[in-house]
């Protein structure tokens, strides 16, 4: 597979994960339910055709850099929004929201490289 289809497959991963949560908060628990479970046979073929464990970190960069984002965005909130209803949501509101989205870009950038070179 080319990078390119490496990276994509793992960004679909994280906005399917994204719009599931997205939709769930929302009060579409059926449909979200079943984006969630389209995320997992994504993350499965990421898995199988990178022939590698360390597409995990590949994923986790992707998560920790997009799924906030995306969600937002799906939800109709805006981009940056960070709840209180979780312990990651709660840390970063202990920054300001420009070093939060810097701190996004640099963990996207490293996603993006490290797929690259280990795959």
């Amino acid at each position: 597979m080319t990078d390119f289809q490496n990276i994509a497959l793992l960004v679909l991963a994280v906005a399917l994960g994204a719009v599931a949560d997205a939709l769930n908060e929302n009060g579409d628990t059926n449909t979200g339910h079943w984006v969630e479970a389209m995320e997992k046979p994504v993350l499965i073929l990421s898995g199988f055709v990178s022939g590698s464990w360390l597409i995990i970190v590949s994923y986790i960069a992707f998560r920790a850099s997009l799924f906030d984002i995306l969600k937002n965005l799906f939800k109709g909130d805006k981009w940056s929004y960070l709840g209180d209803s979780n312990a990651w949501d709660r840390f970063l509101k202990k920054y300001p929201v420009a070093g939060v989205t810097f701190a996004r870009v640099v963990v996207l950038a490293f996603a993006i490289g490290f797929t690259i070179k280990e795959f």
